[in-house]
């Protein structure tokens, strides 16, 4: 091959090779311009993460699986099957706040832990942003809800039963599954349904300060502002009702779409046993206070002591976490509990007010939602004995909504998925350094 057409093939490949580069570069740029928006504000380093299940004990039932399709009259068998466990997961970050316990989050009634992880709208939300801050933070699914799972032999053994005959019987087995709905959610946390005594197929959802938004809420809000939430975060084929079952709500069909409601589920923890409780009032418990306030008993031993942070109904599983670890002789693990926007109540959960003289102790509440007589009643008498010279724990009751900051205006009651998540959480954040960490300085409640 002459000189001039060797120099002519190595320009070629030279300029294709070029053209590869060009091509390549173009191509991750076209990536880099496409890619979804972060959920994180910006990187996260942790030295670990994980998940484990805590808790749970065994129960041998004949009703465990169901009869075969094909063989309907298969005689039951006995099997064995693990309920009331709890699922938690964590991280743990690289840089951790000095005598800074972790922290437990637990979510409210129809949700999971999912609520705590990140918003509808795709921000950081409470569980990245704690550990962001130094916190080894733990979330949980309430036992009997989500990834904890739930004891479904007590609905084959009720189906099995009126199979049989003993329609009676089996029917009060059926356990009631609670759940909040989509417009349960939009009137409880965002607006209402008007005119009064109308139902979804007949009435229309407005946001809080829409025209027509009732005066008896003046009370509670502004009629200057908006719920501090990202209700224009919708699923477009929700919006469009496409596959719907039944028939269409009156609307607006965007009110009816929030990406938020997709985190509701039922409250399967009405599939587990109940316990009573002699120091209580009711001395009856409820399957839900009975396994994860236990299960959160059990983390908190685990980790060697922690804060619990409870939300909505789990506000009242805090408290009775308190008082099993009390029972177990740990109260002095408990190095704070957090409740937002649920039960303070110390006698239905067996406590007195002395059984927080050495734990820091946060009532918290957002906008549209009465004042919790019950948690001022806590408060107060907490605080009581610290005027009596009792105890050395902080106790408050911090209301949002009474802070005088614009941006706790519209405060919802899911406050961890709202446009203000964050700075809601740094309330939290230096209500604790100002009372958790602080308090391990001293010397009490040593980890």
């Amino acid at each position: 091959m002459s000189y001039k057409n060797r120099f002519m093939q190595n320009a070629a490949g030279l300029l294709f090779f070029a053209i590869l580069l060009l091509a390549m570069a173009g191509s991750a740029a076209a990536q880099e311009g496409q890619k979804v928006k972060k959920f994180l504000t910006k990187p996260l380093v942790i030295e670990d993460q994980g998940s484990f299940f805590i808790g749970g004990v065994p129960k041998v039932t004949n009703y465990a699986t169901v009869p075969a399709a094909n063989n309907p009259n298969q005689a039951a068998t006995p099997n064995q099957i693990t309920i009331g466990q709890m699922y938690v997961q964590f991280q743990i970050p690289v840089h951790k706040m000095p005598k800074m316990p972790p922290v437990i989050m637990v979510h409210g009634s129809t949700h999971t832990a999912a609520c705590l992880e990140s918003t509808p709208d795709g921000r950081e939300g409470w569980f990245p942003y704690f550990v962001r801050k130094g916190i080894s933070t733990y979330l949980v699914d309430q036992a009997g809800r989500g990834r904890s799972g739930f004891d479904e032999s007590v609905i084959h053994e009720a189906a099995a039963m009126i199979r049989n005959g003993d329609v009676q019987n089996g029917t009060a087995l059926i356990p009631s599954f609670g759940r909040i709905t989509d417009n349960g959610a939009w009137t409880a946390w965002f607006g209402h349904l008007i005119p009064a005594g109308s139902t979804i197929l007949t009435g229309t959802l407005i946001q809080h300060g829409d025209p027509g938004d009732p005066p008896d809420d003046d009370a509670l809000h502004s009629d200057n502002y908006r719920p501090a939430y990202p209700i224009g975060t919708v699923d477009p084929n929700i919006v469009s009702r496409t596959g719907a079952m039944a028939q269409a709500p009156a609307g607006p069909n965007n009110y009816y779409a929030l990406d938020y409601y997709k985190q509701l589920v039922p409250n399967a923890e009405v599939t587990l046993p109940g316990s009573t409780c002699a120091s209580c009032d009711p001395t009856a418990i409820a399957p839900a206070n009975t396994w994860t306030p236990l299960d959160l008993a059990m983390l908190v031993e685990k980790l060697g002591g922690a804060v619990v942070a409870t939300h909505s109904q789990s506000g009242i599983m805090g408290h009775h976490m308190v008082r099993i670890l009390k029972e177990r002789g740990h109260l002095d693990m408990l190095k704070g509990l957090i409740t937002i926007e649920g039960s303070c109540s110390l006698p239905n959960s067996g406590l007195k007010a002395e059984d927080f003289d050495h734990i820091p102790y946060l009532a918290l509440k957002g906008d549209y939602t009465a004042t919790s007589e019950v948690c001022t009643t806590t408060v107060n008498a907490i605080n009581a004995r610290r005027t009596a010279g009792h105890g050395t724990a902080k106790a408050d009751y911090i209301k949002l909504d009474e802070l005088g900051n614009p941006v706790f205006n519209g405060t919802t009651h899911m406050m961890m998925l709202g446009t203000n998540n964050l700075e809601v959480a740094d309330v939290i954040l230096n209500w604790a350094d100002q009372n958790i960490t602080a308090k391990n300085k001293s010397g009490k409640g040593k980890k």
